[in-house]
Protein backbone atom coordinates (compact mmCIF):
# COMPACT_ATOMS: atom_id res chain seq x y z
CA UNK A 1 0.00 0.00 0.00
CA UNK A 2 2.78 2.32 0.92
CA UNK A 3 4.61 1.42 -2.31
CA UNK A 4 1.57 2.27 -4.42
CA UNK A 5 1.11 5.60 -2.60
CA UNK A 6 4.75 6.45 -3.22
CA UNK A 7 4.34 5.74 -6.93
CA UNK A 8 1.25 7.97 -7.07
CA UNK A 9 3.05 10.81 -5.31
CA UNK A 10 6.03 10.55 -7.70
CA UNK A 11 3.69 10.66 -10.74
CA UNK A 12 1.97 13.75 -9.38
CA UNK A 13 5.31 15.51 -8.82
CA UNK A 14 6.54 14.66 -12.33
CA UNK A 15 3.28 15.96 -13.85
CA UNK A 16 3.46 19.18 -11.84
CA UNK A 17 7.09 19.75 -12.85
CA UNK A 18 6.21 19.18 -16.51
CA UNK A 19 3.37 21.71 -16.37
CA UNK A 20 5.61 24.22 -14.62
CA UNK A 21 8.35 23.93 -17.26
CA UNK A 22 5.75 24.25 -20.01
CA UNK A 23 4.41 27.47 -18.49
CA UNK A 24 7.90 28.93 -18.17
CA UNK A 25 9.15 27.73 -21.55
CA UNK A 26 8.80 31.27 -22.94
CA UNK A 27 11.60 32.39 -20.63
CA UNK A 28 14.06 29.80 -21.82
CA UNK A 29 13.08 28.67 -25.32
CA UNK A 30 13.90 30.95 -28.24
CA UNK A 31 11.48 29.08 -30.48
CA UNK A 32 8.37 29.77 -28.39
CA UNK A 33 5.77 32.22 -29.70
CA UNK A 34 5.24 35.30 -27.49
CA UNK A 35 1.96 35.53 -25.65
CA UNK A 36 1.38 39.18 -26.72
CA UNK A 37 0.94 40.81 -30.11
CA UNK A 38 3.43 43.20 -31.68
CA UNK A 39 2.35 46.13 -33.86
CA UNK A 40 4.68 47.55 -36.51
CA UNK A 41 4.37 51.35 -36.20
CA UNK A 42 6.68 52.13 -39.10
CA UNK A 43 10.34 52.49 -39.98
CA UNK A 44 12.50 54.63 -37.73
CA UNK A 45 14.45 57.27 -39.68
CA UNK A 46 18.11 56.53 -40.19
CA UNK A 47 20.13 58.78 -37.86
CA UNK A 48 22.32 59.69 -40.83
CA UNK A 49 19.40 61.34 -42.63
CA UNK A 50 20.25 64.80 -41.30
CA UNK A 51 23.78 64.53 -42.67
CA UNK A 52 22.51 63.35 -46.05
CA UNK A 53 20.00 66.20 -46.25
CA UNK A 54 22.69 68.76 -45.35
CA UNK A 55 25.08 67.40 -47.99
CA UNK A 56 22.33 67.47 -50.62
CA UNK A 57 20.97 70.95 -49.92
CA UNK A 58 23.48 73.19 -48.13
CA UNK A 59 24.79 74.47 -51.48
CA UNK A 60 21.31 75.83 -52.24
CA UNK A 61 20.87 77.79 -49.00
CA UNK A 62 21.96 81.38 -48.35
CA UNK A 63 22.17 84.09 -45.75
CA UNK A 64 20.17 87.14 -46.84
CA UNK A 65 21.58 90.52 -45.79
CA UNK A 66 19.32 93.56 -46.16
CA UNK A 67 20.69 97.08 -45.72
CA UNK A 68 18.06 99.82 -45.70
CA UNK A 69 18.87 103.38 -46.68
CA UNK A 70 17.77 104.46 -43.19
CA UNK A 71 20.72 102.54 -41.74
CA UNK A 72 18.77 99.52 -40.50
CA UNK A 73 20.36 96.15 -41.33
CA UNK A 74 18.78 92.72 -41.03
CA UNK A 75 20.18 89.22 -41.51
CA UNK A 76 17.92 86.32 -42.42
CA UNK A 77 17.78 83.17 -44.53
CA UNK A 78 16.81 82.10 -48.04
CA UNK A 79 17.25 79.40 -50.67
CA UNK A 80 17.89 79.18 -54.40
CA UNK A 81 15.00 77.88 -56.49
CA UNK A 82 16.39 78.25 -60.04
CA UNK A 83 19.70 77.74 -61.78
CA UNK A 84 19.77 81.38 -62.87
CA UNK A 85 19.63 82.69 -59.31
CA UNK A 86 16.09 83.32 -58.07
CA UNK A 87 16.02 83.17 -54.27
CA UNK A 88 13.03 82.79 -51.93
CA UNK A 89 12.88 84.40 -48.49
CA UNK A 90 10.28 86.09 -46.25
CA UNK A 91 8.72 89.43 -47.06
CA UNK A 92 9.39 90.74 -43.55
CA UNK A 93 13.11 90.03 -44.03
CA UNK A 94 13.48 92.31 -47.06
CA UNK A 95 10.57 94.76 -47.11
CA UNK A 96 9.91 97.67 -44.72
CA UNK A 97 7.74 100.72 -45.25
CA UNK A 98 8.65 104.39 -44.73
CA UNK A 99 5.77 105.61 -42.60
CA UNK A 100 5.72 102.86 -39.98
CA UNK A 101 8.92 100.87 -40.34
CA UNK A 102 6.68 97.80 -40.43
CA UNK A 103 6.91 94.92 -42.88
CA UNK A 104 3.25 95.46 -43.80
CA UNK A 105 1.71 98.60 -45.22
CA UNK A 106 -1.36 100.35 -43.93
CA UNK A 107 -1.67 102.80 -46.80
CA UNK A 108 -2.68 102.11 -50.39
CA UNK A 109 0.21 102.64 -52.77
CA UNK A 110 2.80 103.02 -50.03
CA UNK A 111 6.27 102.16 -51.35
CA UNK A 112 8.79 100.04 -49.46
CA UNK A 113 11.92 101.60 -48.03
CA UNK A 114 14.94 101.70 -50.33
CA UNK A 115 17.32 98.85 -49.59
CA UNK A 116 20.23 96.89 -51.00
CA UNK A 117 20.40 93.11 -50.82
CA UNK A 118 23.12 90.49 -50.83
CA UNK A 119 23.12 86.72 -50.50
CA UNK A 120 25.95 84.72 -48.95
CA UNK A 121 26.46 81.01 -49.57
CA UNK A 122 27.89 78.47 -47.14
CA UNK A 123 31.33 78.75 -48.76
CA UNK A 124 31.20 82.57 -48.25
CA UNK A 125 30.55 83.43 -51.90
CA UNK A 126 28.62 86.68 -51.82
CA UNK A 127 26.49 88.27 -54.54
CA UNK A 128 24.31 91.34 -54.71
CA UNK A 129 20.63 90.80 -55.44
CA UNK A 130 17.50 92.76 -56.29
CA UNK A 131 13.94 92.50 -55.00
CA UNK A 132 11.68 91.06 -57.72
CA UNK A 133 8.33 90.52 -56.01
CA UNK A 134 6.65 90.01 -52.66
CA UNK A 135 3.23 88.96 -51.43
CA UNK A 136 0.94 91.31 -49.53
CA UNK A 137 -1.02 88.41 -48.00
CA UNK A 138 1.60 85.71 -47.39
CA UNK A 139 5.05 86.31 -45.89
CA UNK A 140 7.05 85.44 -49.03
CA UNK A 141 9.43 87.48 -51.21
CA UNK A 142 11.51 86.76 -54.29
CA UNK A 143 15.05 88.02 -54.94
CA UNK A 144 17.20 87.66 -58.05
CA UNK A 145 20.97 87.38 -57.85
CA UNK A 146 22.52 90.08 -60.03
CA UNK A 147 24.12 88.44 -63.07
CA UNK A 148 26.63 91.29 -63.34
CA UNK A 149 28.54 89.56 -60.54
CA UNK A 150 28.84 86.31 -62.50
CA UNK A 151 31.23 86.88 -65.43
CA UNK A 152 33.03 83.53 -65.13
CA UNK A 153 30.10 81.24 -64.37
CA UNK A 154 28.68 79.09 -67.17
CA UNK A 155 25.31 80.14 -68.49
CA UNK A 156 24.24 76.50 -68.58
CA UNK A 157 24.30 76.04 -64.80
CA UNK A 158 25.01 78.82 -62.34
CA UNK A 159 23.48 77.69 -59.09
CA UNK A 160 22.14 74.53 -57.48
CA UNK A 161 18.36 74.90 -56.99
CA UNK A 162 16.19 73.06 -54.50
CA UNK A 163 13.22 70.89 -55.43
CA UNK A 164 9.80 71.84 -54.04
CA UNK A 165 7.87 68.89 -52.61
CA UNK A 166 4.39 68.37 -54.03
CA UNK A 167 3.95 64.58 -53.69
CA UNK A 168 4.50 63.87 -49.99
CA UNK A 169 2.04 65.26 -47.42
CA UNK A 170 3.40 66.43 -44.07
CA UNK A 171 2.20 64.44 -41.07
CA UNK A 172 2.20 64.74 -37.27
CA UNK A 173 5.55 63.72 -35.80
CA UNK A 174 7.46 63.80 -39.10
CA UNK A 175 11.12 64.73 -38.76
CA UNK A 176 12.19 67.64 -40.97
CA UNK A 177 15.35 69.73 -41.25
CA UNK A 178 15.68 73.50 -41.33
CA UNK A 179 18.74 75.26 -42.74
CA UNK A 180 19.05 78.91 -41.81
CA UNK A 181 21.06 81.75 -40.39
CA UNK A 182 20.04 82.19 -36.73
CA UNK A 183 21.48 85.36 -35.17
CA UNK A 184 23.62 85.75 -38.33
CA UNK A 185 26.15 83.15 -37.16
CA UNK A 186 26.14 81.33 -40.51
CA UNK A 187 24.17 78.54 -42.12
CA UNK A 188 23.36 75.71 -39.72
CA UNK A 189 21.02 72.72 -39.80
CA UNK A 190 18.35 72.15 -37.14
CA UNK A 191 16.31 68.98 -36.71
CA UNK A 192 12.61 69.67 -36.14
CA UNK A 193 9.38 67.74 -35.69
CA UNK A 194 6.07 68.55 -37.36
CA UNK A 195 3.81 69.42 -34.42
CA UNK A 196 0.92 70.11 -36.79
CA UNK A 197 0.86 70.07 -40.60
CA UNK A 198 -1.85 72.75 -40.81
CA UNK A 199 -3.18 75.28 -38.29
CA UNK A 200 -4.77 78.67 -38.95
CA UNK A 201 -3.00 80.91 -36.43
CA UNK A 202 -4.96 84.08 -37.11
CA UNK A 203 -8.54 84.51 -38.27
CA UNK A 204 -7.39 87.05 -40.85
CA UNK A 205 -4.95 84.62 -42.47
CA UNK A 206 -5.98 83.00 -45.73
CA UNK A 207 -3.49 80.17 -45.31
CA UNK A 208 -2.65 77.43 -42.82
CA UNK A 209 0.70 77.36 -41.02
CA UNK A 210 2.92 74.33 -40.51
CA UNK A 211 3.84 74.19 -36.80
CA UNK A 212 7.39 73.13 -35.97
CA UNK A 213 8.63 71.73 -32.67
CA UNK A 214 12.30 72.59 -32.37
CA UNK A 215 14.92 75.28 -32.13
CA UNK A 216 13.79 78.21 -34.30
CA UNK A 217 15.51 81.56 -33.69
CA UNK A 218 15.68 85.08 -35.10
CA UNK A 219 17.41 84.81 -38.46
CA UNK A 220 15.88 81.44 -39.36
CA UNK A 221 13.11 83.37 -41.12
CA UNK A 222 13.11 82.79 -44.88
CA UNK A 223 14.97 79.50 -44.64
CA UNK A 224 13.67 76.21 -46.01
CA UNK A 225 12.52 73.10 -44.19
CA UNK A 226 13.49 69.87 -45.93
CA UNK A 227 11.93 66.44 -45.65
CA UNK A 228 13.94 63.21 -45.52
CA UNK A 229 14.16 63.22 -49.34
CA UNK A 230 15.98 66.60 -49.36
CA UNK A 231 12.96 68.37 -50.86
CA UNK A 232 11.54 71.65 -49.58
CA UNK A 233 8.37 71.16 -47.53
CA UNK A 234 7.99 74.78 -46.46
CA UNK A 235 9.62 78.08 -45.57
CA UNK A 236 10.12 79.25 -41.98
CA UNK A 237 8.49 82.61 -41.26
CA UNK A 238 8.04 83.01 -37.49
CA UNK A 239 8.35 81.59 -34.03
CA UNK A 240 5.62 81.70 -31.42
CA UNK A 241 6.40 83.68 -28.29
CA UNK A 242 4.26 83.86 -25.14
CA UNK A 243 2.85 87.05 -23.65
CA UNK A 244 6.06 87.49 -21.67
CA UNK A 245 8.15 86.03 -24.50
CA UNK A 246 8.56 82.90 -22.41
CA UNK A 247 7.52 80.37 -25.06
CA UNK A 248 10.36 78.72 -26.97
CA UNK A 249 10.75 75.88 -29.40
CA UNK A 250 7.62 76.47 -31.50
CA UNK A 251 8.11 77.70 -35.06
CA UNK A 252 5.85 78.37 -38.03
CA UNK A 253 6.34 77.63 -41.71
CA UNK A 254 4.48 78.26 -44.96
CA UNK A 255 3.77 75.15 -47.02
CA UNK A 256 4.99 74.54 -50.56
CA UNK A 257 1.43 74.91 -51.84
CA UNK A 258 1.51 78.59 -50.87
CA UNK A 259 5.06 78.99 -52.23
CA UNK A 260 4.00 77.64 -55.63
CA UNK A 261 0.86 79.80 -55.67
CA UNK A 262 3.06 82.85 -55.03
CA UNK A 263 5.55 81.94 -57.77
CA UNK A 264 2.73 81.40 -60.25
CA UNK A 265 1.39 84.87 -59.43
CA UNK A 266 4.63 86.60 -60.51
CA UNK A 267 3.76 87.65 -64.04
CA UNK A 268 6.78 89.72 -65.03
CA UNK A 269 9.43 87.02 -64.50
CA UNK A 270 9.90 83.52 -65.91
CA UNK A 271 10.76 81.33 -62.94
CA UNK A 272 11.84 77.82 -63.93
CA UNK A 273 11.59 76.28 -60.47
CA UNK A 274 11.57 72.52 -59.92
CA UNK A 275 8.94 70.39 -58.19
CA UNK A 276 8.17 66.72 -57.69
CA UNK A 277 7.66 64.92 -59.95
CA UNK A 278 10.26 66.56 -62.20
CA UNK A 279 9.63 66.24 -65.90
CA UNK A 280 12.20 64.71 -68.25
CA UNK A 281 13.20 68.16 -69.47
CA UNK A 282 14.14 69.24 -65.95
CA UNK A 283 11.53 72.01 -65.89
CA UNK A 284 8.86 72.30 -63.25
CA UNK A 285 6.18 69.66 -63.46
CA UNK A 286 2.78 70.78 -64.63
Amino acid sequence: MKKRSLVVIICILVLAASLSLTACSGLFSSSAEPSRSYIDIGKVDDPRTASIVANNTMESCVRVITEYKSGLTSASSGFVITEDGYVLTNRHCVVRFNSTGSDTTGNVGEQPMTASYSVVFADNREYSAKLVAYSSSVDIALLKIATINLPFISNEKRFQPVVLETEEELYYGERVYAIGNPENIGLILTELTIASPAIKLNKADDFDSVILDGNINHGNSGGPIFNAYSRVSGIVYARIEGTNKDTYGIGCAISTDMIIAFLESVEHAKINYKTTPVSSSGEAAA
